[in-house]
């Protein structure tokens, strides 16, 4: 599994719509945390496995990404947001660790069952 991109017009088929837990990354290019916690990001389909979606929203890529990033509440980058049934359930701001990142995702996660 790999993490793939999602984009505005694209965002109701593989968020609202998917049947498993998503985790979205908002992120941009020119943003330093983002790159600094690349590694661990590119880790996470590894540790989390196949009952995840992992999905990256390039912010700055168009004004209509912009406005969803808004629109979900981003305030900056990066911001992992976890979405259960079309609801968001939790969310990470700014720089973690590859330790602390899929465990933390997890714990967001496990809300979905409960």
């Amino acid at each position: 599994m790999s993490i793939a991109d999602v984009h505005w017009e694209d965002w109701e088929q593989k968020v609202t719509k998917s049947e498993k837990p998503v985790i979205v990354e908002f992120w941009h290019q020119n943003c330093q945390t983002c790159k600094k916690i690349e590694s661990s990001v590119k880790e996470l389909p590894r540790n989390l496995g196949e009952n995840v979606q992992l999905l990256r929203l390039n912010v700055l890529e168009s004004r209509e990404n912009r406005i969803l990033a808004i629109k979900m509440g981003v305030m900056g980058t990066p911001t992992f947001k976890i979405y259960c049934n079309d609801s968001e359930v939790g969310e990470l701001i700014g720089e973690e660790t590859l330790e602390n990142l899929p465990k933390k995702l997890q714990d967001i996660v496990a809300k979905c069952t409960q």
